[in-house]
């Protein structure tokens, strides 16, 4: 059964991708596939939304370390992203 994105966590994929979050950290958070994150933000890059980075020059490592530090720092905003989505808030945190 297909569960509905809001408005709201669509443009929330977009807000946190502009902030440099992978689409996997962000699917994971939002208990969703990547391939739907990614649908929603190709959405927004072909429509001139956002601009594409490539991080595959970056070393593994670093790319490790960032996604590690992205996961916990997600968490701790989950609670207002999702209040946000919900419509209980006025602006995104």
């Amino acid at each position: 059964m297909r569960i509905p994105i809001f408005n709201r966590e669509a443009s929330a994929y977009i807000k946190l991708r502009r902030l440099g979050y992978s689409i996997s950290v962000i699917a994971r958070v939002f208990g969703r596939s990547a391939s739907v994150v990614y649908r929603r933000i190709r959405k927004a890059l072909e429509r001139g939304i956002l601009t594409w980075k490539d991080l595959r020059k970056i070393p593994n490592h670093v790319r490790r370390i960032s996604r590690a530090m992205q996961w916990t720092r997600m968490l701790s905003w989950l609670p207002r992203w999702t209040q946000w989505i919900l419509g209980e808030g006025e602006k995104p945190p």
